[in-house]
């Protein structure tokens, strides 16, 4: 009778245990940020810097998610101030962070790009059968004086979500993976291009420019005609060269590959009719030349203005 009652005691045990565990709900852990500072925007590194306070509001006072906090996309961090107390039931634990991050810059259409700079926390601990983040969003902001010299600040906001990983990390208790709450504070900068852009292609536009006036000498004058084309061209290589050193790597086709692309398309355009017109002066037809001159310098004025204004109005509309 004692065993049958053990037995039977020992099954209501473990079918209760079940039922409580289907039932249990993860912790929830309140998280938001302050952003003091962005600064070391850096194109070539793929890296800028952040300065901001992060916070956690939590009701079990044994979780310490402070403790197990961790920034997946960060290259250098440290932690400062940290400060943890309980105020009417809700454990308030903050911290204020000065960090490196990793950023891959989408320059396709630089200089008119626009940036999300991400800034990522995860729980390095507790699995999301424990815990989640829910986000903070009424207090979550920038500071208003925070000001970047080349960037407007469009929007930001912070997102929570959980973070899966096709792996266990060896922890017997799970199977098929594992998920750790993930929050994401996205920051959207928008360059301001006007005087970067001129800085950056006005020795490409000058360089077209003076090829383009060849049309304006006659054909004959063999060392300026093809002089200012040639010598042109190099200057737009140049240029090309200056730019790719401020920006980094990368195998699309940017904003700045096209541009020169089509300069130096128009550049060669000059002098192959450079070649047409004197070959039309030499066979003894002077104003057929001159006409053509007229023709020439017209079209490819008209032409190259349109391809770059096309060009630039689609780079702007992203």
């Amino acid at each position: 009778m004692s065993l049958r009652f053990y037995r039977s005691t020992s099954f209501f045990i473990l079918f209760l245990g079940v039922v409580v565990g289907l039932n249990a709900q993860p912790d929830t852990v309140r998280i938001g940020l302050y952003v003091n500072d962005i600064y070391d925007i850096n194109l070539s590194e793929k890296s800028f810097s952040a300065q901001f306070w992060v916070w956690l509001n939590y009701q079990d006072s044994t979780l310490r998610p402070e403790e197990t906090l961790e920034f997946p996309n960060a290259k250098e961090v440290n932690e400062q101030l940290t400060y943890s107390e309980e105020k009417g039931g809700i454990r308030w634990a903050t911290k204020r962070i000065t960090a490196v991050f990793k950023k891959d810059w989408d320059i396709r259409r630089f200089p008119f790009d626009v940036q999300k700079m991400v800034i990522e926390i995860e729980e390095s601990d507790r699995d999301t059968s424990d815990l989640v983040y829910v986000p903070d969003v009424i207090n979550t902001k920038i500071d208003p004086q925070l000001g970047l010299s080349n960037w407007r600040i469009e929007r930001f906001e912070l997102i929570t979500t959980a973070r899966r990983y096709d792996t266990t990390y060896g922890d017997p208790t799970l199977s098929g993976g594992s998920a750790y709450a993930h929050a994401e504070f996205a920051l959207y900068l928008r360059r301001k291009t006007l005087g970067l852009f001129f800085s950056l292609f006005t020795g490409m536009y000058v360089s077209f420019f003076i090829s383009w006036l060849v049309f304006f000498i006659d054909p004959v004058d063999v060392d300026p005609r093809f002089g200012l084309s040639v010598g042109g061209l190099f200057a737009a290589v140049g240029n090309k060269y200056i730019v790719d050193s401020i920006l980094p790597q990368s195998t699309t086709f940017t904003l700045v590959d096209k541009l020169h692309v089509l300069t130096y398309f128009f550049l060669l355009l000059c002098i192959v009719l450079s070649v047409a017109s004197l070959r039309v002066w030499k066979n003894g037809n002077p104003e057929a030349s001159a006409r053509f001159d007229r023709r020439s310098w017209m079209a490819i004025l008209i032409t190259y203005a349109l391809a770059n204004t096309w060009l630039i109005w689609e780079a702007t509309q992203g």
